[in-house]
């Protein structure tokens, strides 16, 4: 009887073991698939790119006490321009499913023709400073340059005794 009673039990505890098994396979293939869903979550994304988007906007508004270069302006609104047609699309997609607001992309798309006017001057400026600081580099290699602003630079005049 004893032998009887210990094949019954390690069939059912080898079955037991099976039904572990697959359980736990199951429940690391729902974990797994949690994960997953959750990376892509498009809602996820979406408040990304709202917060970065958030962010390039303060720095914007940075300009108006500490007045950026031209290149860190035009660097500044290409990534504006980039993250707003981006965030524009993803709104466009996800925006009903992830429960925005029906103004948001409206307003967003309303707003890319004037960060790309802001953008296209920030970045002529930046391109313009290149260029003079280019010429800039050549003239100061001239032992005669002019004597005034336009032709070379301004000419100082002697100081002290004469």
């Amino acid at each position: 009887m004893n032998e009887s009673l210990s094949q019954f039990n390690s069939k059912s505890s080898s079955r037991d073991l099976r039904h572990l098994g697959v359980a736990l396979t199951y429940l690391a293939a729902v974990a797994w698939i949690g994960v997953a869903h959750a990376a892509e979550d498009p809602c996820v994304g979406l408040g990304k790119n709202l917060t970065d988007r958030g962010q390039l906007i303060q720095h914007v508004q940075s300009f108006q006490s500490k007045k950026p270069t031209a290149e860190d302006a035009c660097d500044t609104f290409t990534k504006l321009s980039k993250i707003n047609a981006t965030t524009v699309s993803a709104l466009d997609r996800d925006g009903a499913w992830c429960r925005a607001p029906d103004t948001l992309a409206p307003n967003l798309k309303g707003q890319q023709a004037q960060i790309d006017a802001a953008k296209a001057n920030a970045c002529k400026v930046a391109e313009q400073q290149k260029k003079a600081q280019a010429a800039g580099g050549a003239q100061a290699h001239q032992p005669m340059g002019g004597a005034d602003e336009i032709v070379g630079g301004a000419m100082k005049l002697p100081q002290g005794a004469l």
